[in-house]
């Protein structure tokens, strides 16, 4: 057998390796785009100026919370769609979607808009016109996730690429035009406006396969056997799941921004952007999971098996991260952003163990949503309430928020391993074995 034959019988047989493999390379070509946006906006404006835009950022994916909810149901049950080649009833649950996005959408942007003074204040930011470019980023958050989640539960994993590589093309070209021409902290947050706009252009071009499907006449299998009274009650835990997951990746970097000096909330916001390298080179395994979980669980197939590869590869992946971040911290740091922020490496290896330990949490978090086991939701919701409090309340430094969001993401995946280890004790145990086996050879 040839090599090229070897390695088509591999990726045929390797649905998880293949399809990741895939979304791996668009993802991070458009990551690598992304940073090199963070690393020229860090390099022309002020560190203080730079800390407001990462607070507003990390802002922003917080209050993307609906849109990932949104997304995730929707490639829940596009993949069940998938699973009978039912493309009439994605269209159907595409329709739904949107329809609730109106009726609920819009008297959420309202209200956002009317608070913006209550925000900026809490944020120390006085320029309310950038919040409400962030309030309509929101609106159109929520139509691009229904289309994301249509593609992701399809599992169009090339053209949710190149969807993305176009946002980000669009958002570092208006990003770096509007800062050069004085645009400042304005001009950062609405080329992220211009982005999401771009992506859901792309993203409702991609799915013309099913928006512009012909058949009048044709029965919706896939309609026929979702009951879209389960489909409602699905969204409340996902909605909480997403909550807490988003709160602990993100609301360290907005409680920074209100605790720390201006300076030390930059360099926090450096070393958060340069830590995250590690979850965007290892999410796309998630997002991979999460799609081929749901539409073996909806065919009544194995799905630990799965999760049992993704684990391990993104526990492999991870740990080589955390070693080379611990060994060059201050090369990495004055490579990426210049000697502005070199007296805060010391702290980059941490950041790294923080981010890998929520990257394994987002992995099992999506997995237990795939399957239906959405319990996990509600204890991430208070690990993650009882985490802000405590850095709004305890944190005094950059060290004090560091300790507690590690110990939060430590807590978060103990409660993630209970309920994997409730959901089927021989897999588990027998996973378990494997993690600890992994680790005596890494040691």
């Amino acid at each position: 057998m040839t090599l090229s034959a070897i390695k088509e019988r591999f990726f045929s047989e390797n649905a998880l390796v293949k399809n990741s493999a895939i979304l791996f390379a668009g993802t991070m070509f458009a990551n690598v785009l992304n940073y090199v946006f963070h690393l020229v906006v860090g390099r022309i404006v002020s560190v203080e100026i730079y800390g407001e835009a990462e607070s507003l950022i990390s802002l922003m994916n917080i209050i993307a919370v609906p849109a990932a909810t949104i997304a995730m149901v929707a490639a829940k049950y596009a993949a069940n769609c998938k699973a009978e080649s039912d493309k009439l009833g994605s269209r159907a649950i595409w329709k739904y979607l949107n329809q609730k996005i109106v009726k609920y959408g819009l008297p959420l942007f309202i209200i956002t808009a009317l608070i913006t003074p209550y925000v900026g204040k809490f944020l120390n930011i006085q320029n309310n016109f950038t919040l409400i470019i962030i309030w309509l980023s929101m609106l159109l958050s929520f139509f691009h996730a229904v289309n994301s989640g249509m593609l992701q539960g399809w599992q169009r994993f090339k053209q949710i690429s190149l969807m993305g590589i176009w946002g980000v093309v669009v958002k570092l070209i208006f990003g770096i035009v509007l800062v050069k021409i004085g645009f400042g902290l304005n001009g950062i947050i609405g080329s992220f406006t211009l982005g999401a706009l771009a992506s859901y252009l792309a993203s409702t071009l991609a799915l013309k396969f099913i928006l512009l499907k012909k058949e009048d006449n044709a029965q919706s299998q896939c309609e026929t056997t979702i009951d879209f009274q389960s489909l409602r009650h699905y969204i409340l835990p996902v909605f909480i799941g997403s909550l807490a997951i988003t709160i602990l990746g993100n609301a360290d970097m907005v409680l920074a921004k209100h605790i720390l000096s201006p300076l030390d909330a930059g360099q926090y916001g450096a070393l958060t952007i340069v830590s995250k390298i590690i979850f965007f080179g290892t999410g796309v395994i998630a997002s991979v999971l999460f799609s081929l979980s749901a539409e073996n669980h909806h065919k009544n197939i194995d799905t630990f098996a799965i999760f049992r590869k993704a684990s391990l590869f993104m526990l492999i992946v991870s740990a080589l991260g955390v070693i080379f971040y611990f060994l060059f911290p201050g090369f990495i740091l004055g490579l990426l952003f210049g000697s502005k922020y070199a007296s805060a490496a010391s702290y980059l290896g941490w950041f790294a163990v923080m981010v890998s330990l929520f990257s394994f949490l987002n992995l099992i978090f999506q997995y237990l949503l795939s399957i239906k086991k959405t319990k996990i939701a509600y204890g991430l919701l208070l690990v993650a309430l009882v985490s802000v409090f405590s850095v709004l309340f305890i944190a005094k430094d950059i060290y004090d928020i560091l300790v507690i969001m590690i110990l939060s993401q430590i807590i978060g995946v103990a409660v993630g391993l209970f309920f994997l280890w409730t959901k089927d004790r021989k897999s588990s145990e027998n996973y378990f074995v494997d993690i600890y086996n992994l680790l005596r050879f890494n040691n």
